[in-house]
């Protein structure tokens, strides 16, 4: 089955997706959008208009989350996902709870009073889980870890220094030493 990713090289959503590609070593092709002149064509595969999209021979999906559980199933190795269910619902919560380091990050970029400080919160709340262990749902890398990292690495662009974080940072900089995130690392443009 050929995989088609349908992409955005700054996208941080994409950024997600290609971890988790590259990361389980999936043969894929990669087609850049360009956000500022949206394709027709793009919200005839997503209603939402949006990348990431992913083709897996004739099925048409969207959205990183859905779209790294996809390719955990379908390419189940290196485990991206615990074996337990207690465990896989864990890695769920905290996409969820990611949200609102988002939201945050968003507003901050938007230059709302207090965003940063919000930022700054779920900073310090990853900052406590990342203290008590090397990866966000425990011990072992899990889809998590890359669907937190691309907005740690652009932090900056809100000015919050990830530093004042010393669990997070280490954690981001043990993430940039594996291949696939050096690689995000090489295109990002702070």
């Amino acid at each position: 089955m050929s995989i088609v990713l349908y992409s955005a090289e700054e996208c941080p959503f994409c950024v997600r997706t290609r971890l988790v590609l590259a990361g389980k070593e999936i043969e894929h092709e990669l087609v850049e959008v360009d956000l500022g002149d949206k394709p027709a064509w793009l919200r005839e595969m997503n209603p939402r208009n949006r990348v990431p999209v992913l083709r897996a021979g004739d099925d048409v999906l969207w959205e990183s989350e859905a779209l790294n559980e996809y390719l955990e199933e379908i390419h189940p190795e290196p485990a991206m996902m615990p074996a337990d269910a207690p465990g896989r619902a864990r890695v769920r919560a905290l996409l969820r709870r990611f949200e609102d380091l988002s939201a945050a990050y968003y507003l901050a970029r938007g230059g709302q009073a207090g965003a940063k400080d919000d930022v700054r919160a779920e900073l310090a709340w990853l900052d406590a889980t990342l203290s008590a262990q090397p990866y966000l749902a425990g011990d072992a890398y899990t889809l998590a870890d890359p669907g937190y990292w691309p907005w740690i690495t652009r932090l900056v662009r809100v000015d919050v220094d990830v530093s004042e974080f010393p669990a997070v940072s280490a954690w981001s900089e043990r993430l940039a030493e594996r291949p696939e995130y050096a690689a995000e690392l090489s295109l990002l443009r702070v």
